[in-house]
């Protein structure tokens, strides 16, 4: 008798799972594929807005003259053939 009981346990346990993986499986692969698409997306695409801040201060100093209108220092080079 304890035999019996003991493999209508294991049965039962087996076909709840079963039906849970069913129902849940999908649910599960659903999340898990969203958190690897999020992470695969940040890889390629970082959302870094203190770069975009520094390229815009750097394009600012870039074109602005200084006030003695001096832009630098001019450098002769000379071909060597």
């Amino acid at each position: 008798m304890v035999f019996l009981k003991t493999l209508l346990i294991i049965l039962l346990v087996y076909f709840a799972v079963k039906l849970l993986a069913r129902y849940l499986g999908p649910l599960l692969l659903k999340y898990i594929f969203k958190k690897v698409q999020k992470n695969m997306e940040n890889q390629f695409n970082p959302h870094q807005p203190e770069t975009k801040k520094d390229t815009r201060k750097s394009k600012k100093t870039f074109n602005r003259k200084s006030k003695d209108g001096k832009v630098g220092e001019y450098i002769d080079y000379e071909e060597i053939e």
